[in-house]
């Protein structure tokens, strides 16, 4: 009985926290800019991407973009948010979810991606963090946050295609940051 009252004290926090996510945006999107980030252009063409990329590989990446993450951490809240839209398709946990949580003035904020066991495989946690440090930021410091997601979006596309390893995305990332060798004359 301990053990239970444990448990379900436990279970009360995740309960209540879980009542506070948003639903998705009706009609269902892939994209949900709750913060209006992004022009209504950008949405439709970042939501035709990623449809487009269910249809062929039935493997879901939803963008969300929230002000309020109700005091909790940014990753604990992508993936209880994850959890509880149900993103990836069922039996396959193949989703992945790119959370920006924007500051007041749009200038500063976090973004976070999420994924799904089943596609840990081609875009794992360190690599989620190199897509935000290497395409999500160097966007969103220029205030282009499409171009950002944009970004961010055909490399977790790409990876997921195998069209590269996380290893070769992030050696080509790390060159590309040192810059082409200089000669001096």
């Amino acid at each position: 009985m301990r053990k239970t009252a444990t448990i379900l004290l436990a279970a009360i926090p995740a309960f209540i926290l879980a009542q506070k996510i948003p639903d998705p945006m009706q009609p269902p999107r892939m994209v949900n800019d709750f913060s209006g980030l992004l022009s209504q252009g950008d949405c439709n063409r970042l939501e035709a991407e990623l449809r487009e990329f269910y249809a062929q590989t039935s493997s879901q990446i939803y963008i969300v973009t929230l002000d309020d993450l109700q005091g909790q951490d940014i990753s604990q809240y992508s993936f209880l948010l994850g959890e509880q839209w149900g993103i990836g398709t069922r039996g396959k946990d193949n989703g992945i979810l790119i959370l920006v949580h924007p500051s007041g003035d749009k200038k500063h904020g976090d973004a976070f991606i999420a994924t799904g066991y089943g596609l840990e495989g081609a875009v794992p946690d360190i690599t989620a963090n190199h897509i935000v440090a290497f395409d999500i930021i160097p966007h969103f410091k220029q205030l282009d946050y499409f171009g950002g997601l944009q970004a961010a979006v055909k490399t977790i596309m790409d990876l997921t295609r195998g069209e590269y390893t996380a290893e070769e995305y992030l050696k080509r990332k790390q060159a590309a940051a040192q810059g082409p060798p200089v000669s001096l004359f």
